[in-house]
């Protein structure tokens, strides 16, 4: 029987939110189109509007709004003329400016995932910066990111701090702010952390113009008490000396200062564990962040404001020095990017967090957070539709990448693919071949890396001379099932020679070498359609076998309405598609006819337009499940791939035939054609308006957010 993720759960989480033989020729050494060194400068997003799904369910899963900040220390003599943390100085020029480069390198590790940072700086960090003219805070600002106060009180106050009074608590305040404000260019600082055991904290911070405040621990024992800890906001009746947290944990609907808690740990010293001895190293602290955040995303309500954050030093995390934070870009792409593309998760800045919790509090005067029943729909002014929280659409752009001929177009295109993506704030998912990959790997290295760091979907696919290929792998239905088995699963280990169509098992090859290289296993694999059923079958085992998690089944459409996240008897999810934007009437291709006489209704914005359009006029029970389908020699060439002539008889018009036999000739004429400056140009501004649109107006996914979807 096949696993059906039914439609009934679906629609619940829609509504809550939901080789010898290489090329004929070397391949010219083409620079292939230079990335941007830095992101393009991403627009503030507005803060989160809470939605509200009426359902009779006592628990309705809820958004919850996920942010990150970062603690700058106090390094060096204050502005106050006292001595902060010894073991630096940012007057050391050195340090001070690989502490910029980390600000400036996490931020861009964030943007890329489509966050924003709550940056906490303090003196003499700022006073250095104004005083050399460091731009680092007013560009993070400038780009989205939230800019506010970490107070290390004996840094700013000398010794025993707790003995002022909160006026002296407000002046130097508002010293630290001025400072901040003079080297970001902010007009106003509304969040600050520290001063964490003085009991007019709150007084003092209010006369100071704050209004935002978390990432409470008791300093003297590097923990957070468990009154402390969960997902709900709340304004605290007063401060804390540590032993008391009476006032802390109350809450008072006219209380000046907003307390965001950092989401439900199940441990007390979640603060501090990661500098521990004891705590495992930089994997373990993000396994256990991760098993936070899903605990903290489980309780969270609909109806109600539910936060999760964590905090980070310029320094910590930095592990290689060629890919610094590699293990926060990796629960970004792991973790966090599945959950907010399944509409469970959102990203915000600590501000923004608190504007949300205002507008909860606008609708649920008097009542504590956090002991609150979620409101029907109905009793909040600002309740949106249920019909709000589900997209308008799935949408996926899949790239099929096997040029390995023309491999300096190739990889220059996957370049621009990827900074295309990036510019959107989206991901797409490129389709490999194994040949592709070595051509890369020998010649364009930098494509290899680029995939890896832009945290793009990598998939596999097979073309020919590969068994799986229809025309190519008839005898395979000769073999008994064992034998059948391993010679696949042989196909997907070593190399495949390109000239014989026989294995080189003295070299790695197939979707293992494509793992091997990208260090992650493929997620989609997509066969040639060739075989009997038991040939796919046994495909479909070994692909799973080798970890695989989906396979494309049908190509361009196919997916039941009632049921469109199905899995194989071997346990793949089937690639979803009520419809794609490829093929238009006729059987070509949009980016063959946009650039004719009346190309304009072939635009694939137009395209996709009118395909929502026609699916929701026929009151649909779901969102459609959309495909962007395109290879990458599409955007630079005419006709078959140039390796078609290699396995092929090609008609007149350069389309594939008739399979040939092996050997195969690798120095046939190449049927493909270049596309003139025009027509590259033409496609691809159609695609980026196709990019553009689909961002702000659709939920763009991969597999892995359809998986993290189908799981749920």
């Amino acid at each position: 029987m096949k696993r059906v993720v039914w439609f009934a759960v679906l629609v619940a989480l829609l509504l809550a939110g939901c080789a010898p033989g290489g090329p004929r020729r070397p391949p010219p050494r083409r620079t292939p189109q230079a990335r941007p060194t830095q992101p393009p400068a991403p627009t503030a997003p507005a803060s989160p509007q809470l939605t509200h799904a009426p359902t009779a369910a006592a628990h309705r899963p809820g958004v919850l709004l996920f942010g990150m900040g970062v603690h700058i220390e106090p390094f060096g003599v204050t502005a106050q003329g006292f001595q902060g943390n010894g073991k630096s100085d940012y007057a050391n020029s050195r340090f001070f400016a690989r502490q910029v480069d980390d600000l400036r390198t996490l931020a861009e590790v964030v943007e890329k995932h489509g966050g924003h940072l709550t940056v906490q700086a303090q003196s003499p960090f700022t006073v250095v910066a104004v005083q050399r003219g460091e731009t680092v805070l007013a560009d993070l600002a400038s780009r989205g990111h939230e800019i506010g106060l970490h107070f290390h009180e004996d840094a700013h106050l000398g010794n025993n701090p707790e003995s002022l009074p909160p006026e002296k608590w407000c002046e130097v305040f508002r010293e630290e702010i001025r400072l901040i404000k003079q080297a970001s260019g902010v007009d106003a600082v509304r969040y600050w952390s520290g001063g964490n055991l003085y009991p007019h904290l709150y007084e003092a911070a209010a006369c100071a113009g704050l209004e935002i405040n978390s990432d409470w621990k008791n300093p003297a024992t590097q923990s957070t008490d468990e009154a402390l800890i969960g997902i709900h906001p709340w304004r605290p009746a007063g401060g804390t000396d540590g032993h008391d947290l009476t006032a802390f944990a109350t809450h008072d609907p006219n209380g000046p200062i907003i307390f965001l808690p950092e989401g439900l740990y199940d441990r007390t010293d979640f603060a501090s564990m990661r500098r521990s001895q004891n705590s495992g190293g930089d994997e373990a602290y993000f396994a256990f962040l991760k098993k936070s955040l899903l605990a903290s995303l489980d309780a969270a309500e609909d109806g109600q404001v539910n936060v999760f954050h964590f905090t980070v030093h310029p320094g910590e995390f930095r592990g290689d020095p060629e890919h610094p934070f590699e293990v926060i870009d990796r629960f970004l792409t792991e973790v966090v990017d599945p959950l907010v593309a399944a509409g469970r998760v959102q990203w915000a800045t600590y501000s923004q967090m608190a504007a949300a919790f205002r507008q909860w509090e606008a609708a649920h005067p008097g009542v504590d957070p956090r002991h609150a029943e979620a409101a029907p729909a109905a009793a909040s002014p600002t309740a949106a539709p249920a019909t709000e929280a589900a997209p308008r659409g799935y949408i996926a752009f899949i790239v099929n990448t096997h040029d390995w001929v023309h491999s300096d177009e190739s990889a220059a295109t996957l370049l621009r693919l990827i900074n295309l993506f990036e510019k959107y704030h989206a991901r797409g998912e490129f389709y490999v071949t194994a040949p592709v990959v070595r051509a890369y790997v020998e010649h364009y290295p930098e494509v290899i890396q680029r995939l890896k760091d832009s945290g793009m979907t990598i998939s596999y696919h097979v073309r020919a001379p590969h068994p799986l290929v229809k025309g190519f792998g008839d005898w395979l239905d000769g073999l008994d099932e064992a034998q059948l088995y391993q010679t696949l699963r042989d196909y997907e280990t070593y190399r495949l020679d390109m000239r014989t169509g026989q294995l080189l098992r003295d070299q790695p090859g197939g979707y293992t070498y494509v793992a091997q290289i990208f260090g992650k296993l493929p997620v989609t694999v997509a066969t040639g359609g060739s075989g009997s059923r038991r040939v796919i079958a046994a495909a479909r085992k070994v692909y799973a076998d080798l970890g695989a998690k989906a396979v494309v089944v049908y190509h361009e459409s196919g997916a039941d309405l009632a049921h469109p996240l199905v899995f194989t008897d071997e346990g793949l999810l089937i690639r979803p598609a009520d419809f794609s934007i490829a093929r238009v009437e006729g059987g070509n291709f949009w980016w063959n006819l946009i650039t004719r006489a009346g190309g304009e209704q072939y635009l694939p914005v137009n395209l996709l337009q009118n395909g929502l359009n026609d699916w929701w006029r026929a009151s649909p029970p779901r969102p459609p499940f959309v495909n962007v389908l395109i290879h990458e020699n599409n955007f630079y060439r005419r006709g078959s791939a140039a390796w078609g002539s290699f396995y092929y008889t090609i008609d007149a018009h350069g389309n594939k035939q008739d399979p040939l036999s092996p050997p195969f000739d690798l120095t046939a004429p190449d049927p493909s054609t270049p596309r003139t400056a025009e027509e590259q140009a033409a496609i691809w501004q159609a695609y980026e308006d196709l990019v553009a649109y689909a961002a702000q107006n659709l939920r763009v996914v991969t597999a892995e957010d359809l998986l993290a979807l189908a799981s749920r």
